[in-house]
């Protein structure tokens, strides 16, 4: 996949909207959180904003992997990085807003995915 300078400014774009809010499609963010805690990826106990902030944990990280997820013509920005000793994936969409946020079981098989294209680090990236 090329990635044109529009579309690099538009993933850089929408990982520093992120960084700044945590943002649910409208009525999603109370079942991803139901759904990591019945997966364990979360305590019986985790609040909203808990979640939201190992999400931010994961965006703000200078050692974040870069990935561009890609489903059909639709690319999302997906970020990889380590809280609290586990691996946690974030991906976003274009527009900034959040699409998911979990601990994938096996990250190096998962991020083998041939729908994974790697950017590099976040450093390397100046995002």
């Amino acid at each position: 996949m090329i990635i044109d300078e529009g579309k690099l400014i538009a993933i850089f774009q929408a990982i520093k909207r992120v960084r700044k809010e945590i943002i649910w499609k409208p009525g999603k963010a109370n079942s991803h959180l139901a759904k990591r805690i019945c997966l364990g990826h979360l305590s019986d106990e985790a609040t909203l904003e808990q979640y939201n902030a190992i999400a931010t944990s994961v965006v703000s990280s200078t050692d974040a992997n870069v990935y561009l997820y890609v489903y059909g013509e639709t690319i999302y920005p997906t970020l990889v990085a380590n809280v609290e000793n586990k691996i946690w994936l974030v991906m976003i969409g274009l527009d900034g807003i959040l699409e998911t946020s979990f601990p994938p079981d096996d990250p190096e098989n998962y991020l083998a995915n041939s729908a994974f294209v790697y950017l590099g680090l976040v450093k390397e990236l100046e995002i």
